[in-house]
């Protein structure tokens, strides 16, 4: 199974959005990260908590807060297929908040600057495995 979408939220809007595996059925972008931040907030408001999985029938929605205890948003997310190795998702993103450097970067920027692609390669480059099916891992392995 596979990591089919990931992308980083500020404040509710999707800033990095790195689509692996397109759905059958496109949802547009800020509903879905509406959903990421209303998770979120739910967790905080409620029960003084962060959310970290939400799983779903076919799917797990994965959510990194960057800043904790912030008033401003800061969310690093994947969504997965069920049977995708969650643990092995978690510390790919607890490794990715490590190597981000976000104290200079402008991160609400309605276009895609520099330093974001360099964020969304990053992304890209730390899930890169977990974002194959196992028929195109056999691919990549047999040809």
């Amino acid at each position: 199974m596979a990591v089919i979408e990931a992308g980083l939220i500020v404040n509710g809007m999707p800033i990095i959005r790195s689509v692996y595996y397109p759905n059958e059925k496109e949802v547009d972008p800020f509903i879905r990260t509406g959903l990421f931040t209303a998770i979120q907030t739910f967790a905080a408001t409620a029960f003084n908590d962060e959310a970290e999985e939400m799983k779903l029938k076919r799917y797990s929605l994965i959510i990194k807060d960057l800043d904790p205890g912030s008033k401003e948003q800061l969310l690093l997310y994947t969504v997965a297929e069920k049977g995708t190795d969650f643990v092995e998702v978690k510390k790919r993103l607890a490794n990715l908040e490590k190597k981000l450097d976000l104290d200079r970067v402008i991160l609400d920027s309605p276009v895609m600057t520099s330093e974001l692609k360099q964020i969304k390669k990053m992304i890209d480059k730390e899930l890169k495995d977990l974002c194959l099916k196992p028929a195109d891992r056999a691919k990549g392995v047999f040809g």
